[in-house]
């Protein structure tokens, strides 16, 4: 085997781990493929190509859903260390190779806030460099605790503990269905609300559920990880949106999205990352 063969059978496979890992966490080949950012069905080619290469079935899979196998259980602590190494082997070259750039996190709740975050840190009120990263708040604050990333924009509430979180900002909201903005309140809208998974920070979406009922709404939703399945969702009148982007006006009786800015523990930061300015930079823009 050649050293380019050699180079590109190493990637596969971390690339096929990653497909193990982000199938374990979710139980689900669906959800899985939307957090990487991917199909389903590559997704799916590669664990089996894992399996083929490791020689033992990963998952037992039939209609109540996707279950790691006693292999898959053992093999998945080695398999997720693999992953994280590589991840810190890549960091590392970055910031020696290069420039630093800020590793941000933003909630994927964010909506049309999340250009005007980006434009804030890249342009002249931040650092100039940034590396944006979108997923659900607890992914996020997994990452910070992590040492993955260096600031983050997360829903409140949130379990934030062993971090540093900022004020919390409400973000105000318009209901938006089929076409277009709705001018009504809660207690007359019939239809779901769609939002994005629980799993994405479990205490947010309940307290969101629990001020949809005291507002007289059923309580209903729809989950979907894709901001664009959630777009589609209220296109086709399945349900109707909380939207909120800069400018909107605050309906009444309808809930702000609260978010906050949160950073690691003083010890844990990079030194040469200036926090600071990267969260004054952060709410500075969400309370535009």
């Amino acid at each position: 085997m050649s050293i380019g063969d050699g180079y590109r059978a190493v990637v596969d496979l971390l690339r096929h781990l990653r497909f193990f890992v982000a199938v374990a966490e979710t139980r689900h080949f669906g959800r899985a493929a939307t957090d990487l950012g991917i199909t389903q069905p590559p997704l799916s080619q590669g664990v089996q190509k894992l399996e083929g290469h490791l020689g033992v079935r990963l998952f037992d899979r039939d209609a109540r859903g996707v279950r790691l196998t006693v292999a898959g259980g053992r093999l998945l602590g080695p398999a997720r260390a693999l992953v994280d190494a590589a991840e810190d082997l890549l960091d590392q070259a970055g910031r020696l190779g290069g420039p630093v750039r800020a590793r941000v996190g933003l909630c994927g709740d964010l909506g049309g806030w999340t250009p005007v975050a980006c434009r804030a840190l890249a342009g002249g009120s931040g650092p100039g460099l940034v590396v944006p990263r979108v997923a659900g708040s607890d992914r996020l604050l997994a990452e910070l605790r992590e040492g993955a990333l260096d600031v983050a924009v997360v829903r409140h509430p949130g379990v934030v503990d062993g971090l540093v979180g900022g004020d919390v900002v409400g973000l105000p909201t318009r209901l938006l269905g089929a076409d277009g903005p709705l001018d009504v309140p809660l207690a007359e809208v019939d239809r779901p609300l769609v939002v994005p998974p629980r799993r994405h920070q479990p205490p947010a979406h309940d307290q969101l559920v629990d001020t949809l009922r005291r507002a007289g709404h059923d309580g209903r939703v729809l989950e979907a990880a894709d901001p664009t399945q959630r777009a589609a969702l209220v296109a086709a009148g399945a349900g109707v949106a909380l939207e909120t982007s800069p400018g909107a006006q605050a309906s009444g009786g309808l809930p702000p999205l609260r978010v906050r800015v949160v950073l690691p523990a003083a010890r844990e930061r990079r030194p040469e990352v200036d926090h600071a300015g990267l969260a004054a930079a952060l709410e500075q823009a969400l309370r535009r």
